[in-house]
């Protein structure tokens, strides 16, 4: 959010320690309540994002002050979204008067409502009175307060409490006492005068008008501020990594040589130039880190070359074109010495040994040559040697994933099993935290009787493999460099695996196996041993525990607030055209785009409002599926199965449903979204469903959104926003008429969105829920 010189700001600061006790770590995002903000000088300014990070536990981030001089409006809130890492996340609203400045600690700001702009600071000491202003009408008898000068007498009112006595005021002419009228509101509060002594507090009469506001007084100089990088526009998420230092960079530069013959060598040495400079540069490094390296240069002649890796002493250790201690015959081939060959240079990549690091931690890459006949490597002012070296990291966990049919873990292994599950031998009970579903239940015979699955979604029993809960994910900690998942296969399960909150896959993945009903194992290598936080999402997986080598250990992660909800048909539920099922549905990606974590998908294809499909109606799974489980976040979204049906039936069951979830969710916040349309020209049974469900929604005072449309209606109905038709043209995979969108994201059968379609579907949703509750 770019601010223009000159304008009031205020410098946001937190300190505050991680639980552990360590410095904070994570990021933190400052969402202003409003759109747009105009000054007299600067014109339009659109609001957007400021996003800062704890760096070394400290927090500065430079924001607009809500009532900086000139702008309009004033005394909006902040929302303020706390992301820390391995904590709690966390969001309130903040409200940022240019009074608090020009400097203020988070942690003393108290959460303010959006609707009143209040707020509350930890009180600091006083600063001094500023000039009185102008006295305010007499209103009502309000609270007595310190005595002020006295103002001229209006007509009198009903008589309110005795308070203490103040001095009489100049009598007004009497009128005739009416009825007391109820309180108008508030003006702006006048500044104070010169405080009187107090007296006793009487009892508290009803407000009246209050005075205007005197001039403020002057702001104390700011202190200086630290450079604020630009925040740019917003890109589409990708596969989230985990959070650590930057890309570390390093360079060499090298123009002190003479054109000079490289150094008869049969051996493989170290290029030098004339006076003696050996080509090579060095970066800071860590054992397992991976060091990229770009060279640039010009040559001649007959010698072989190649990059190296050198040793702690200096000496060779590993070349880039064999990956080994032994060179090729003839070097790297992108450096080969003839003009005759098409060459293709690339980066070159070593990874770090303890070897290889200095005792200042310091690792090297040299350009290493082999030639006796003429041969030249040009470093001088003219054509400089360049070399720029990359310390990408260690390679993130895991390195392999492989899965065999088998119920017999590595020797020495420890199985830590589900709850419920019987023990035997070496055996625990894993402190595994379910999100998604609950009521898990253990099944019956070999080898199920070992397995686990929930029964939160219909018909809520544990039934066979294939007809119990397919949708929900798994979480712990561990410090093992390895372990083994134990599942029961189906041909349909799938999963997708995250190690420190990064997705190794965006798409759910066929968890492999032999054969279907038989327990695998799932050996998943996560390289050193260090602690981390593993999470699966599952479908169709019936799960047995995990087997962890000796001396590791596993331990429950954190539960984070919050709970997000889809209610539907298989829009949500997933279909045979998207990978995972209601796993890799939109679902679950608009929950991570809101922060949640815990997604619960209780939708079931072929359902509706009036339609039972192969399992029963949204009212009739409502209680048991929905709130039950007391959703957070909850959307609904069904009606395609209705739409060839009565329109009274279909808005007589809209309203029904809606009025027992919010009699059963009274504190969850309730979404609508209206029909679904394949296509860009939606039959006018469809358009009449989509039109059915708003004015439905806005009866139960509920915001709906849009698919044929874009449009977006808060609770009462009113039209907030139109984005534009989720689905254009009319074609799909396999039939494409390049009219639209739905080329893409419509699947062979012409109604269920691909998994290109439900990561588009999961934006626009999110976009129409920022844009009715930006939270």
């Amino acid at each position: 959010m770019p601010l223009p010189d000159g304008v009031q700001t205020l410098t946001v600061v937190d300190d505050r320690a991680h639980p552990d006790g360590g410095p904070m770590r994570g990021k933190v995002i400052f969402r202003p309540r409003v759109r747009t903000v105009t000054s007299t000088e600067h014109g339009l300014i659109v609001m957007g994002d400021a996003v800062g990070e704890w760096v070394n536990g400290i927090l500065a981030v430079e924001l607009l002050a809500s009532d900086a001089d000139g702008f309009t409006p004033t005394g909006w809130t902040y929302e303020v979204i706390e992301r820390p890492y391995d904590a709690a996340s966390d969001s309130y609203d903040i409200l940022l008067a240019a009074t608090l400045g020009p400097t203020v600690n988070l942690a003393t700001l108290a959460p303010a409502s959006p609707a009143q702009g209040a707020y509350v600071t930890v009180p600091g000491p006083a600063g001094p009175q500023g000039p009185a202003g102008p006295t305010g009408a007499t209103g009502a008898t309000g609270a007595t307060g310190p005595q002020g000068p006295t103002g001229a007498t209006g007509a009198a009112g009903v008589t309110g409490p005795q308070g203490p006595a103040g001095p009489a005021g100049a009598d007004g002419a009497a009128g005739p006492q009416g009825p007391q009228g109820d309180p108008g509101p508030a003006g702006p509060t006048g500044a104070t005068g010169p405080a009187g002594a107090t007296g006793a507090t009487g009892p508290q009469g009803n407000p009246g008008p209050t005075g205007a506001t005197g001039p403020a007084g002057a702001t104390g100089a700011t202190g200086p501020t630290g450079p604020t990088g630009a925040t740019g526009a917003q890109g589409l998420q990708g596969v989230a990594g985990a959070d650590g230092a930057g890309i570390r960079t390093a360079e060499a530069r090298i123009t002190d040589g003479a054109v000079v013959d490289l150094t008869s060598s049969a051996p493989w040495i170290i290029a030098t130039t004339s006076v003696g400079t050996p080509l090579q540069c060095s970066i800071p490094a860590a054992a397992g880190d991976r060091i990229r390296v770009h060279l640039s240069m010009m040559y001649v002649g007959a010698h072989f070359m190649d990059l190296a890796l050198l040793t702690s002493a200096g000496a060779i250790a590993q070349y880039g074109a064999s990956g080994t201690s032994s060179p090729l015959t003839e070097g790297a081939p992108e450096l080969y010495p003839s003009v005759s060959f098409s060459k293709a240079a690339s980066a070159g990549m070593f990874t770090v040994a303890a070897a290889h690091i200095t005792s200042t931690g310091m690792v090297t890459i040299a350009l290493a040559h082999s030639g006796t006949s003429s041969g030249k490597v040009y470093a001088n002012t003219d054509y400089p040697w360049r070399m720029l070296l990359e310390n990408l990291g260690p390679a993130p966990a895991p390195t392999s994933i492989s899965v065999a049919q088998t119920s017999t873990p590595t020797s020495g292994y420890v199985k830590w099993a589900p709850a419920g599950v019987a023990l035997t031998g070496s055996d625990v009970t894993g402190p595994f935290r379910y999100l998604g579903a609950t009521g898990f239940q253990i099944g019956s015979g070999t080898p199920d009787s070992s397995n686990v699955l929930p029964i939160s979604r219909y018909p809520n029993t544990r039934g066979t493999l294939s007809s119990s809960q397919s949708v929900w994910s798994m979480e712990f900690g561990t410090d093992a460099p390895t372990f083994q998942l134990r599942f029961n296969h189906q041909s349909a399960g799938c999963y997708r695996l995250w190690v420190d909150g990064r997705r190794y896959t965006d798409l759910m993945q066929p968890i492999g196996g032999t054969t279907p009903g038989s327990t695998h194992l799932m050996t998943v290598n996560l390289g050193a041993a260090q602690p981390r936080v593993i999470r699966f999402d599952f479908y169709t997986v019936p799960f047995g525990g995990v087997h962890l080598p000796p001396g590791a250990i596993m331990w429950s992660t954190a539960t984070r607030p919050g709970r997000f909800m889809a209610f539907g048909d298989s829009l949500s539920d997933g279909s045979a055209i998207n990978t995972g099922g209601g796993a890799g549905t939109w679902a679950a990606k608009t929950a991570s785009l809101l922060g949640y974590d815990n997604c619960w998908n209780e939708a079931r294809g072929g359902t509706g409002y009036i339609t039972a499909g192969s399992y029963a109606t949204l009212a009739n799974r409502v209680a048991t599926d929905v709130i039950a489980n007391t959703p957070t976040k909850l959307i609904v979204w069904a009606g395609y199965n209705d739409n060839g049906g009565s329109q009274p039936s279909i808005s007589a069951a809209a309203a029904s449903l809606y009025s027992t979830i919010k009699a059963g969710l009274p504190n969850a916040t309730v979404y609508v979204i209206g029909c679904w349309s394949p296509s860009g020209s939606p039959a006018t049974s469809i358009t009449n469903t989509d039109a059915t469900l708003r004015t439905a929604a806005a009866a139960a005072n509920l915001p709906f959104i849009s698919p044929i449309t874009g449009a977006c209606y808060d609770a009462s109905g009113t039209l907030i926003a139109t984005h534009g038709a989720w689905i254009t043209g009319t074609g799909r995979v396999g039939a494409t008429t390049g009219t639209g969108n739905a080329d893409t994201y419509i699947g062979t059968d012409g109604v269920h969105p691909t998994d290109a379609g439900h990561a588009y579907l999961a934006r626009r949703i999110y976009q129409a829920l920022q844009e009715l509750t930006p939270s």
